[in-house]
C-alpha cells in the first residue's frame, strides 16, 4: 500500500472506491475531481486542500484523506498548520484494511505534524477514539442556540421527538402556547441588551477594514487562524450569496463581523423542516464579542428563522451568545490537535480557553 498525491489517473479508481463504501455508508464520499474546486493550490496562497489516496499493488484505492492548509496566529506568531480533512479507509467495510486508517494518520503526519480535526461527531466515533488513542489532545466546542419559534421548534425537532410519549408532549406544549410563553420568559431572563449606541451594516466583501481589524485584534487569542482580507474572500466569496455578512459599528469604531446562514431545512436528521439561522464565523476583540453576537442575533431574527445555531470555542464569544439569549446544548463538535501542535499551544487553561475556532476553521458550514 503506497500513499501518493491524488491524480487525473485515479479518478476512476476513486469513483469505484466509494461505490464500495457507500454500499455499507451511502452519505461517505471522497471528491471524485482530483483538484479541489473551492480551495486548490496556487501560487502565492497559504489556504489550499491537497488530496491523497492510498493504492493497493493493483492501483485500486482503499483510503483516501485531505489536507486543508492554513495559517495560524498562535501564541504570538504566524504558523502554517493543516486540519486532516474526509479520512476514509476501506476499513470501515472490510477488515482486511483495518490498520489502513493508522496508517493514514502516520502518512498525514509526516506531511504535517502540526497536525489538527474539526467536527468528527464526538467521542464515541472512531475516528475521535483513534486519535484519542494516538495521544491527540481534545477540546469539545460548546454548541448555542436560540429558539425564536417555540412553535415551529417544538414540532421539528428529531432529537428530542423520538419517542411517542415524547412527540406528544412536545405537541402540547407547542399547541397549548405554553411552548411559546416558556420561551417568551426564557429569553427574558436570559438576554442582556446591548449597548444600544451599535450600528449594523450587510457587506459584499472583505477589505482593507478586515485587515485592520485582524490586526487590532489577533493578539488577543491564543490560538485563531488568520482572518484578513485575502483568506476571507477565499473561504466566504461575495459570488456565494448564501452567505449573510455584516459588520458592527459604535460610535463609528469596527467592533468586528459576523458570517452566518439562512437556511430553510427539509426532513433535516436533527432540525426537521426548521428554517436555521447559523453564525458561521465571526471576528472581533474579546471584549466586543457581546455586541457582534447581539447584532447577528438580531439579523438572523428579523428574517425569521426559527431557530439560531453556533459552536464556539472561546470563552468570551460563548459569553456573548449567552448574553444574546442563547442556551448551551450538547455537542458533538471537537477540536482535535496532534502531540506537536498542542505542545505550541500549552499552557491551555481549560476555564477560559483563548482559542478561536468555530465552524469557520473546519470543513466549513456543512449541513447547514
Amino acid at each position: 500500500m503506497r500513499v501518493v498525491n491524488y491524480g487525473e489517473e485515479s479518478v476512476p479508481a476513486v469513483a469505484a472506491f466509494n461505490a464500495r463504501i457507500q454500499k455499507n455508508f451511502p452519505g461517505l464520499k471522497f471528491p471524485e475531481a482530483s483538484v479541489s474546486v473551492s480551495l486548490p493550490k496556487l501560487p502565492g496562497r497559504e489556504l489550499y486542500q491537497e488530496y491523497y489516496v492510498a493504492l493497493d499493488d493493483g492501483g485500486a484505492v482503499r483510503g483516501a484523506y485531505i489536507l486543508k492548509h492554513q495559517a495560524f496566529f498562535i501564541k504570538g506568531r504566524v504558523v502554517s498548520i493543516a486540519d486532516w480533512q474526509l479520512p476514509i479507509s476501506e476499513g470501515i467495510c472490510d477488515t482486511k484494511y483495518r490498520y489502513l486508517g493508522a496508517s493514514l494518520l502516520y502518512d498525514a503526519l509526516k506531511k504535517q505534524p502540526l497536525l489538527y480535526g474539526l467536527g468528527m461527531g464526538g467521542m464515541g466515533e472512531p475516528l475521535p477514539r483513534m486519535l484519542k488513542g494516538a495521544g491527540w489532545s481534545f477540546y469539545p466546542v460548546p454548541f448555542f442556540f436560540r429558539i425564536n419559534s417555540a412553535f415551529n421548534f417544538l414540532r421539528n425537532i428529531a432529537f428530542l421527538r423520538r419517542r411517542p410519549a415524547r412527540r406528544l408532549a412536545l405537541d402540547f406544549l407547542a399547541f397549548s402556547g405554553l411552548g411559546w410563553l416558556g420561551n417568551s420568559l426564557a429569553h427574558a431572563v436570559l438576554s442582556k441588551s446591548a449597548s444600544g449606541k451599535t450600528l449594523c451594516e450587510n457587506f459584499e466583501s472583505f477589505q482593507e477594514w478586515a485587515d485592520e481589524l485582524w490586526e487590532d485584534s489577533k493578539a488577543s487569542y491564543g490560538l485563531c487562524a488568520v482572518r484578513d482580507a485575502k483568506t476571507l474572500n477565499i473561504l466566504y466569496p461575495s459570488a456565494d450569496r448564501r452567505f449573510i455578512k455584516i459588520r458592527v459599528f459604535n460610535g463609528g469604531r469596527l467592533l468586528g463581523w459576523a458570517v452566518m446562514l439562512d437556511t430553510r431545512m427539509e426532513r433535516h436528521k436533527q432540525f426537521g423542516a426548521m428554517r436555521v439561522g447559523s453564525i458561521v464565523d465571526c471576528m472581533a476583540r474579546p471584549e466586543d464579542a457581546g455586541e457582534v453576537m447581539a447584532a447577528a442575533a438580531d439579523v438572523l431574527l428579523g428574517r425569521g428563522t426559527d431557530i439560531i445555531v453556533s459552536n464556539q470555542l472561546h470563552h468570551a464569544w460563548g459569553k456573548a451568545l449567552k448574553r444574546a439569549g442563547f442556551l448551551s446544548g450538547p455537542t458533538n463538535f471537537l477540536f482535535a490537535v496532534s502531540k506537536p501542535l498542542a505542545s505550541l499551544l500549552q499552557p491551555v487553561d481549560a476555564g477560559q480557553i483563548d482559542m478561536h475556532m468555530n465552524r469557520g476553521d473546519g470543513d466549513g458550514p456543512i449541513n447547514l
